[in-house]
C-alpha cells in the first residue's frame, strides 16, 4: 500500500504542456553551422513575422507516465520569440537587424513544427521541419526566398523530450544557413 501512493501521484503528472526556454534552443553540434559574411552587409529591418502556420503550437511531445501527447510552446509570446531568433542569428553572421535599416524584411513562417518520436523497442528522438519564406524590399528592388529542412535527432536512452529544444534549433538554424549563403540574398544585402 505504501508504494501505491507514489504510483498515483505518477499517473496525475502529466503536464499540459511542454515549454521550451529561449535560452535552450541550441542546436546540435552537427547543426550548428555559422556562416559569417565576409564583407560588410546592408542593416535588415525586420518589418513583419507573418505567422502561416496551421497549428500555432510548435510541436508535440509526450508526458507522464501514460504517455499523454503533450503540445509543445515556447515561454513567449510568437512574434517576439521568432523577431529575437532572427536578430541573434543575423548578428552571429554579421548581419545587423535595426529598427531603421537600409533593407526591409519580411518573414512568411509557413510550417515550424517539433515532435517527439516513439517507436516500439527504439530509443526516443525528436523531428523537426521547418518552412519559412523570406521577402526583402529595397525601394524599387524585391526578393523573395522558400526555405525548407527537416532533421531528426540521434535516440538514446534519454527521453525524447530533452531533445525537442535542440532538434528544433537545428531546424531554425539550418533555415538561416540556407538563406545566408543562397547567391541572390547575398547579391541583394551587400
Amino acid at each position: 500500500m505504501k508504494f501505491l501512493l507514489p504510483l498515483l501521484l505518477l499517473s496525475g503528472c502529466a503536464s499540459r504542456s511542454i515549454i521550451l526556454k529561449q535560452n535552450s534552443l541550441l542546436p546540435y553540434k552537427e547543426m550548428s553551422q555559422v556562416t559569417k559574411l565576409p564583407f560588410n552587409s546592408k542593416s535588415l529591418a525586420l518589418v513583419k513575422i507573418h505567422d502561416n502556420r496551421e497549428n500555432k503550437t510548435f510541436g508535440k511531445g509526450y508526458t507522464g507516465v501514460q504517455y499523454e501527447e503533450t503540445p509543445v510552446v515556447v515561454d513567449s509570446d510568437f512574434n517576439q520569440f521568432f523577431d529575437d531568433y532572427i536578430v541573434n542569428a543575423f548578428e552571429l553572421r554579421n548581419i545587423a537587424v535595426v529598427s531603421d535599416g537600409a533593407l526591409e524584411l519580411e518573414v512568411d513562417v509557413r510550417e515550424l513544427w517539433v515532435e517527439e518520436i516513439l517507436d516500439k523497442f527504439q530509443a526516443e528522438k525528436a523531428k523537426c521541419r521547418a518552412n519559412l519564406t523570406f521577402h526583402i524590399k529595397k525601394q524599387d528592388e524585391k526578393w523573395s526566398g522558400n526555405f525548407w529542412t527537416e532533421f531528426t535527432s540521434a535516440g538514446d536512452l534519454s527521453s525524447g523530450s530533452e531533445r525537442l529544444a535542440p532538434t528544433l534549433a537545428s531546424c531554425m538554424n539550418e533555415i538561416i544557413e540556407k538563406l545566408v549563403v543562397h547567391k541572390k540574398f547575398k547579391n541583394i544585402i551587400q
